[in-house]
């Protein structure tokens, strides 16, 4: 899913400093008992990431940590009380680099239960979209399409990005489907795992 000369969190960690050439981000997804996560669309004019597929998340406050940022956001997008948490503790996934808005992005991963009915936050999430950890190793949805990309100082362009075509959800590609994938990664590994007798 890494898009042609996209740079890697640790190389862009290597050459700058946080908070001056980049900026720190944390996402969390959210595994419902019954196998599926909840990704939000961003609104349309949500900068250079508007209208796009993302998981809650969003900039990392000052004298907060990452997972403290990420379950913030969480809970602010899907519309959640400050009290909703998740159900184990949160394990960290590979940061991935967000050239476009110059992020270094570090995301989490736990068991959840969440309402049926959410509140997003109208701001900044067009629509929830509950997608399914058994379509996300499905080769099927795993695909190439046209998407507009924008990078800072440049205009819009059209690239050919790979990402998830999944049933009745928004193409997923960028940093999402990056991260999307390494959650594809361990779910199937650990559904391989013969059963403990």
């Amino acid at each position: 899913m890494m898009p042609y000369a996209r740079s890697s969190a640790a190389e862009a960690r290597a050459k700058g400093n946080a908070g001056v050439d980049f900026r720190e981000a944390a996402v969390f997804i959210g595994i419902e008992p019954d196998g599926t996560m909840a990704l939000i669309e961003r609104t349309p004019e949500k900068g250079p990431h508007g209208g796009q597929m993302a998981w809650p998340g969003g900039a990392r406050e000052p004298g907060e940590s990452m997972l403290e940022c990420a379950l913030r956001e969480w809970r602010e997008e899907l519309g959640l009380p400050g009290a909703h948490g998740p159900m184990r503790p949160p394990v960290p996934l590979t940061e991935v680099h967000v050239e476009p808005s110059r992020f270094v992005v570090r995301p989490f991963v736990a068991p959840v239960e969440l309402p049926d009915l959410l509140m997003p936050d109208e701001v900044e999430v067009a629509a929830v979209h509950r997608i399914r950890l058994d379509d996300i190793v499905d080769d099927r949805y795993r695909t190439r399409r046209p998407v507009l990309v924008h990078l800072p100082g440049r205009r819009g362009f059209k690239w050919e990005a790979p990402g998830f075509a999944l049933p009745e959800v928004p193409f997923i590609w960028g940093a999402t489907a990056l991260i999307l994938c390494e959650v594809a990664e361990w779910y199937a590994a650990w559904s391989s795992k013969p059963s403990p007798k």
